[in-house]
């Protein structure tokens, strides 16, 4: 059956490389998803360190530099 979660995973990752940083309501609307559902994605991505949030007046969310 797979992670249910796996394919909305994959679209946050592609949408957070076309743009610079976003909220997550943003990123929900965008993806046509339940904010619900895309902030949990993004806190699994957050805890496997491949995602940051950013505190600028209101909370913004964007994929990790790599680091070589």
């Amino acid at each position: 059956m797979g992670d249910p979660n796996g394919e909305l995973r994959q679209k946050v990752i592609e949408y957070l490389q076309k743009v610079d940083k976003a909220k997550s309501k943003d990123i929900a609307n965008a993806l046509q998803e339940k904010k619900s559902v895309v902030d949990k994605v993004i806190k699994e991505l957050a805890k496997e360190d491949l995602v940051e949030f950013l505190y600028l007046g209101t909370s913004y969310v964007k994929l990790k530099e790599k680091e070589d």
